[in-house]
């Protein structure tokens, strides 16, 4: 016990804590945008980790628990002694075993990462009682943009989603100006054999490349598909979440649901504009999610407008002050879509909420690309799309260091909202949820005899493993927005070379990586 003590200790000794109000109650201007009322209140929760520089805080309680472990054993020898001894002097000894109930979950938000934690709390942690909580009314189709997937792409195969109908293999990406000159290349293939001592993760159990793009539509399909039937609630919008005094469960009110439910756990996945998020951060210390200056036009078609040949292959076009990708992805029915997406710079305060008038952002978008001298190969993506929309682009600050308050937690959008630049949100998404179910399993959660300790532990488990990446990544995908949409024509020579510069030296295909690879 007294190793095991000071090893925790050791490491916990790394792990910074960061107090936060005990109690929140509020409206968040950017939750009502959203649809959810943003309403929280956390009250005594006794089991917070109280940390301050150093962690020492965090070191002594889990120490103090690892030492407990240590007694537990010391006294079940104690326990078999005397049962031997008991029957020696011909007594009874009587054991009283009591039957556990298994943990009931709540994740909220039915998007990439609220999908992907459920799944994983199933397959990974062992929980049955599992329900997703999703304020529209259903799933859609042919709402949204398509996403980039890479080791997700094979974490989610591990969960039980069957993503091959639909994925569309994403093997090189190409960066090139509008007059044609090539800025860099990734062969993606090729980039993970090199580094195949650290790429498993991006590889599928077949030896094919994981890394593939697909519409959201379908993504969140093949994801519903994987659970059991009636998992997912829809129409249901978070009012109001509670936490207990005692820090052991926490009670959700939805619009949609005729009383207040009561779960062990609840995970907040709602995204960007979160209404559990200030449950955990505390009214005062939460921030609005921030806008980056820039802003996204999508548009969408069905497969036909790129030049033949290049469906496994996403292309980056850089003009004065915008910046244009366009790729093929996977789609329902089997269908193959493409998509581009415009990115440029407007100072003009806005918000996350997107422009869904397509007329209106299909003559911005032609006018934007024909003004900066694109050529056929992009205009003829954008004049063959379907449906057009656009956003602004907003990020959460990356200086947040709780991820939860009692048995509430946040993933993906709710806590690291990152620009869309390296296409990591689904992924990191995904990657959240399966570190959280593991850190969870070897906690015991699902038994329903875990202590409070050992959760509270692995939600600091979690916190400690994803933070890292997730906010080197966010600040990479932001550094980049900023890079692609330099205005004038300096911008575009500083630009322009930044971009040489980091394909000849290799560090493009690191920063790839960084954010493929899996950290779970």
């Amino acid at each position: 016990g007294l190793k095991c003590s000071l090893f925790v200790m050791a490491l916990a000794w790394v792990l910074p804590g960061q107090a936060a109000p005990a109690a929140s109650i509020g409206h968040a201007p950017h939750a009502q945008a959203a649809g959810g009322v943003g309403l929280a209140r956390a009250a005594g929760d006794r089991s917070e980790l109280c940390g301050h520089a150093g962690g020492f805080p965090s070191a002594v309680f889990l120490a103090a628990a690892a030492a407990g472990t240590g007694l537990l054993r010391c006294g079940a020898r104690q326990y078999r002694h005397r049962r031997k001894a008991g029957r020696a002097r011909g007594t009874t000894v009587k054991v009283v075993c009591r039957a556990s109930r298994q943990p009931r979950v709540a994740v909220v938000g039915a998007g990439p990462g609220g999908l992907a934690i459920a799944l994983a709390l199933r397959k990974e942690a062992g929980l049955d009682d599992v329900t997703v909580f999703e304020r529209a009314p259903a799933l859609k189709p042919a709402v949204g943009g398509g996403v980039q997937l890479h080791a997700g792409s094979a974490l989610l195969e591990g969960l039980g989603v069957d993503l091959r109908p639909w994925r569309n293999p994403l093997r090189r990406i190409r960066s090139r100006a509008v007059d044609g000159s090539e800025l860099l290349e990734l062969d993606l293939e090729a980039l993970v054999k090199k580094f195949s001592p650290f790429t498993d993760s991006i590889v599928l159990p077949d030896g094919e490349l994981a890394s593939c793009t697909v519409m959201r539509d379908a993504l969140l399909d093949a994801m519903v598909r994987a659970l059991p039937e009636g998992s997912v609630r829809f129409g249901r919008r978070l009012d109001a979440v509670e936490l207990s005094a005692n820090g052991e469960s926490a009670t959700c009110c939805f619009d949609g649901e005729a009383s207040p439910l009561e779960f062990d756990l609840v995970v907040a996945a709602d995204g960007i504009c979160s209404s559990a998020r200030r449950a955990v951060t505390g009214e005062e210390e939460d921030q609005d999610p921030r806008y980056t200056g820039l802003r996204i036009q999508y548009g969408v078609r069905e497969a036909g407008g790129r030049p033949e040949g290049c469906e496994d292959e996403a292309h980056q076009w850089f003009g004065e002050g915008v910046y244009s990708l366009t790729a093929t992805y996977g789609g329902l029915g089997g269908k193959r879509y493409e998509m581009i997406a415009v990115v440029f710079r407007d100072e003009r305060p806005t918000s996350e909420n997107a422009d869904w008038d397509t007329a209106e952002v299909r003559e911005a978008c032609l006018k934007r690309l024909t003004d900066a001298g694109f050529g056929r190969e992009v205009l003829n993506v954008a004049e063959g799309c379907s449906r057009f929309f656009e956003l602004g682009v907003c990020e959460r600050p990356i200086a947040l260091t709780r991820w939860h308050r009692g048995r509430l937690a946040l993933l993906g959008d709710a806590v690291h909202a990152m620009p869309p630049f390296l296409g990591q949100g689904a992924n990191q998404a995904v990657q959240d949820a399966v570190c959280l179910a593991r850190w969870l399993k070897s906690a015991g959660f699902a038994s329903g005899e875990a202590s409070g300790a050992a959760i509270e532990a692995a939600f600091v488990g979690y916190t400690a493993q994803r933070l890292p990446p997730t906010a080197l990544i966010g600040f990479e995908s932001g550094f980049l927005g900023q890079i692609e949409t330099l205005p004038g024509a300096p911008g575009s020579f500083v630009r322009d070379n930044f971009f040489r510069v980091m394909g000849k030296t290799g560090i493009a295909g690191l920063v790839f990586l960084n954010g493929a690879i899996a950290r779970v």
